[in-house]
């Protein structure tokens, strides 16, 4: 009686198509969760937009942000000030504003969790960071020891969201943006006229008065230094649809100061092309700490661009490929720049 039995070209035959199968399905099975991470990514800006407008109509403007003692203030970003309208009361309420971020009562709310501040693509986020040099807020009710006390530094949550200061432009030679402290060669309220990577300043372009979006200039919705009022939604005359006002930012850009409860921390701008300081920073970890003034642009781990939140409260997804010119006209307020909806 003969027995049915596979030979062994047929069962290498079988075990190849099966590897077939797999090969393709795999992508397929990853574009799928890439998508759904990116869809979290977008409802988690969409509820810090809508807080931000809830905000704005309890008291008339988008969240001041006091980030700088040399101003007067004591650390605490505009994040924070938005807490209520994100469903973290209980959090808003254990915030002492009239006190230092960096005293040690607030060390709970410093490494506190909240997800919806956190990008789902990026693999390092939600992370307590343990080398924080934040605002160094003298502590008035209280002690300031520093949560690392054997490097005198702080321990704080990140954050992949990130308000718009505005657009800029650089004067500097060479590599413009590859520079530690680049402070007024952008980022500075002004505008990259023509679009190319090492912009001068020309007629359209104001002078410089404050770095990152700081003083007179400042056309962000967010001002980094602390040194101009707040933002009305009157005042955004470029259109609530043609302006930032958040974006993402990866968390190995991040900065030693980059922490969800600080104005250093969630502040960015248009002044760098978008995910520039990403693949610097992926081809060199150190990078970011060395350079931590370098890191203020927009950065995601999506494929090929990022989430950004615009004042109307939409979120729109834009190409890293886009314009450096029409980049940094949505990062200003009122450019009076003319923007055509197919640009982006």
């Amino acid at each position: 009686m003969k027995r049915k039995a596979f030979t062994l070209i047929e069962l290498l035959v079988v075990i190849a198509i099966i590897a077939v199968l797999i090969s393709l399905l795999l992508p397929a099975v990853q574009s799928a969760r890439e998508a759904a991470r990116r869809i979290q990514c977008v409802n988690n800006l969409k509820q810090i937009n809508l807080a931000l407008h809830n905000y704005n109509d309890s008291f008339g403007s988008y969240p001041y942000a006091g980030g700088f003692i040399a101003q007067g203030h004591l650390g605490w970003g505009w994040l924070p000030m938005v807490l209520p309208q994100l469903e973290q009361r209980a959090l808003y309420n254990a915030i002492n504003f009239l006190d230092s971020c960096d005293c040690q009562s607030m060390s709970t709310v410093r490494s506190v969790v909240i997800s919806s501040f956190f990008c789902p693509s990026d693999p390092n986020s939600n992370v307590l960071l343990r080398d924080r040099t934040t605002p160094l807020a003298p502590c008035i009710g209280g002690s300031m020891t520093r949560d690392n006390t054997a490097q005198n530094l702080q321990f704080g949550m990140m954050c992949n969201y990130s308000g718009s200061y505005g657009d800029g432009f650089n004067n500097k030679t060479g590599n413009p943006y590859d520079t530690a402290g680049a402070n007024l060669q952008y980022g500075c309220g002004g505008c990259n006229a023509s679009g190319s990577a090492a912009e001068t300043p020309a007629a359209d372009c104001p002078s410089p008065t404050g770095p990152y979006g700081s003083g007179p200039n400042h056309r962000g919705l967010f001002d980094y230094q602390s040194r101009s009022g707040a933002v009305t939604l009157g005042s955004i005359t470029d259109g609530t649809s043609n302006t930032f006002a958040l974006g993402e930012v990866a968390s190995v850009v991040r900065s030693q100061s980059a922490v969800w409860y600080t104005n250093t921390g969630v502040t960015n701008g248009t002044c760098l092309p978008m995910n520039w300081t990403l693949r610097t920073c992926l081809g060199d970890s150190t990078y970011a700490i060395k350079n931590s003034w370098s890191g203020r642009g927009f950065s995601s781990f999506h494929s090929g661009g990022c989430n950004f939140g615009m004042a109307d409260g939409s979120i729109r997804f834009v190409k890293q490929s886009i314009n450096l010119k029409t980049y940094n006209a949505l990062g200003s307020r009122k450019g009076g720049e003319v923007i055509s909806a197919d640009a982006y």
